[in-house]
């Protein structure tokens, strides 16, 4: 979730503004490959985020066809634009290529229905066509920097690694450049890749739902932007108390990280289950016995129990990866932080956004 704040005002009263009685609309931005802007087109559509999509943001748009597109090169940027006391400010929603467009004649004019793609797609495009080969003792940042360059992508954003390659690594001809950077950004467990808002890739390191601070909050009060019809979800069934994870290479050996949930308080552990469901698994890459144990931690956060809350809202501009939300329910009963893992927003104006939200209990 990036900060709302501008020139002008802060975060607070940006989302002040938006959770009052407000006047919103949305602009379409067109950029061609070198990123030149070329004026706007009337358009309306939805955008879907997907945290566990290879590429994570999508979107749907219907264009009005009101001037020639290169399909093939230019990009679109839909914008939220929030009227001010001062004027407007405008909130980019991500941008995107465009690809399989037809086209309909609707009252009066032709309309594009197009399928578009955040800037990743420019990754999972483009492929090795080579045997790619890393060698041991360069740092996995370098490598990711090094395969991002080779993509024409010199902007992204990459949290530096001080962890070496500690063999050498290569990727067969074919492979696109998506997996492997999600391989080797998995070897030091960061988050896959992704593109923030404003088109720029994204690589950061995983942190633990446990550990984070929520970013915004949805609460069904008085001043509630959430609508009716809030559901609850959960499933349990079959979940594993205890993960075991481990590499085995003729060149290092074996590394094995174990984790298991044996706190008498939480439903899902060896102790109230009087039994032990093992998941095991073997992993490409690692980069120590710490990343291991690290990593072994994060897929047991992805099997604790988890109550999946699913939920509509007025539209808000600043959702993006893996946020945390505080959200609280009286009628369900619920309240607490959740990890989004999904949304939808409606391009329309009045159209409302679909949160997907995970929580995750403590073990």
């Amino acid at each position: 979730m990036y900060d709302l704040a501008t020139g002008i005002y802060t975060a607070d009263q940006i989302r002040a503004m938006l959770m009052s009685d407000r006047e919103v609309w949305y602009e379409f931005d067109l950029f061609d490959k070198n990123d030149v802007p070329l004026g706007q087109v009337t358009a309306t559509g939805s955008i879907d985020y997907n945290a566990t999509a290879k590429i994570q943001r999508a979107a749907n748009l219907q264009i009005v066809e009101e001037r020639d597109i290169d399909f093939l090169s230019e990009k679109i940027q839909p914008v939220m634009c929030l009227k001010t006391p001062t004027g407007e400010e405008r909130f980019p929603l991500g941008v995107f290529y465009m690809s399989s467009p037809s086209r309909q004649a609707s009252l009066g004019s032709v309309r594009r229905d197009i399928e578009c793609y955040d800037m990743t797609l420019t990754l999972s495009d483009d492929k090795f066509t080579s045997r790619y080969k890393a060698a041991a003792g360069i740092k996995y940042d370098v490598t990711i920097l090094n395969i991002l360059a080779s993509a024409g992508i010199e902007d992204a954003i990459v949290t530096p690694t001080d962890k070496v390659l500690a063999v050498d690594i290569e990727f067969a001809l074919g492979t696109p450049k998506l997996d492997a950077i999600n391989s080797l950004l998995a070897a030091i467990n960061y988050n896959s890749i992704y593109a923030n808002q404003n088109g720029r890739l994204v690589c950061e390191p995983y942190e633990s739902p446990l550990h984070r601070i929520a970013q915004a909050e949805y609460i069904t009060d008085k001043k509630s932007v959430i609508f009716a019809g809030v559901r609850e979800e959960m499933d349990v069934f079959n979940l594993p108390n205890k993960v075991v994870r481990y590499l085995e290479t003729a060149d290092r050996g074996v590394l094995i990280s174990e984790v298991t949930n044996t706190d008498p308080t939480s439903p899902l552990s060896t102790v109230s289950r009087g039994r032990t469901i093992v998941d095991v698994a073997a992993v490409q890459d690692i980069a120590d016995q710490s990343t291991l144990n690290a990593y072994t931690a994060k897929v047991m956060d992805d099997f604790k129990i988890y109550q999946k809350v699913i939920f509509d809202t007025i539209a808000m501009p600043n959702h993006g990866n893996y946020d945390c939300i505080y959200v609280v329910d009286s009628e369900l009963d619920i309240a607490g932080k959740y990890i989004e893992e999904s949304w939808h927003l409606d391009l329309s104006l009045g159209g409302h956004m679909r949160h997907t939200a995970r929580k995750v209990h403590s073990l």
